[in-house]
């Protein structure tokens, strides 16, 4: 195993060792977001989407998570992502971001010329105490190379300010489940997530990037369309 994937194997490992014992207990974050209404919070996002083969076998896994506890949110196959960069971080203040959309398209556009296509191994699950994410593990650092350019490009056209403000971005991860309630039976959840914990998925392979605008969810009622982008 390269260095990288390494160090990609051990962030999630980290995210799993601090959360798991406390989901055990039932101690979850619980998005108040999700149960209050439509997320009135916009960004920008480049995200990958998975192929109707790969977004079955993780309805799949959300259904064996759904038998463990069926009150929590399962995100919807239509919302599923692996999101390549937050161009702005998701915020109530965003429209002087989102008027300056075909900026940020032009410089998307010169980030991705000449990317290759890349494939990522789904590979099992890790858990925050506020979703349970897919484990994704890129085959090469066309992912990492792309992130670091696209950062680069944003901040030379003055787009760099809402650039990882909450964290920096470094897993390829997919959402496939958030904490809204307190779990029924704690111990059972625990159980399904260990059972689930080295699961082979699949591969995704990204050949299509979308650069959207979007909600915290990538929700479909709130995702507009800016552009798409084909990998060579």
């Amino acid at each position: 195993m390269s260095a990288s994937l390494l160090h990609l194997q051990s962030h999630y490992d980290a995210m799993w060792d601090r959360a798991w014992p406390a989901v055990s207990r039932g101690d979850v974050e619980c998005d108040l977001h999700l149960t209050g209404g439509l997320d009135p919070r916009r960004g920008i996002s480049l995200v990958a989407r998975p192929d109707p083969a790969l977004a079955a076998r993780l309805a799949d896994l959300q259904d064996r998570l759904a038998d463990a506890d069926p009150r929590q949110y399962r995100q919807p196959l239509s919302d599923l992502h692996m999101t390549v960069l937050s161009l702005f971080t998701v915020t109530e203040h965003c429209a002087p971001h989102l008027a300056r959309s075909a900026d940020y398209a032009t410089a998307v556009r010169a980030a991705v010329a000449g990317v290759p296509a890349f494939d990522v191994d789904l590979a099992g699950i890790t858990t925050s105490r506020g979703a349970v994410l897919v484990r994704g593990f890129p085959r090469d650092d066309t992912l990492e190379r792309l992130r670091t350019r696209l950062r680069d490009v944003l901040r030379v056209c003055g787009l760099g300010a809402g650039l990882d403000q909450r964290y920096r971005l470094v897993t390829a991860h997919m959402t496939v489940l958030r904490f809204v309630t307190p779990p029924a039976d704690p111990a059972r959840l625990a159980a399904a997530l260990a059972a689930l914990r080295d699961t082979p998925l699949g591969t995704m392979t990204v050949d299509t990037l979308e650069l959207v605008v979007n909600d915290w969810y990538m929700s479909s009622a709130a995702v507009e369309p800016i552009e798409r982008f084909a990998l060579v």
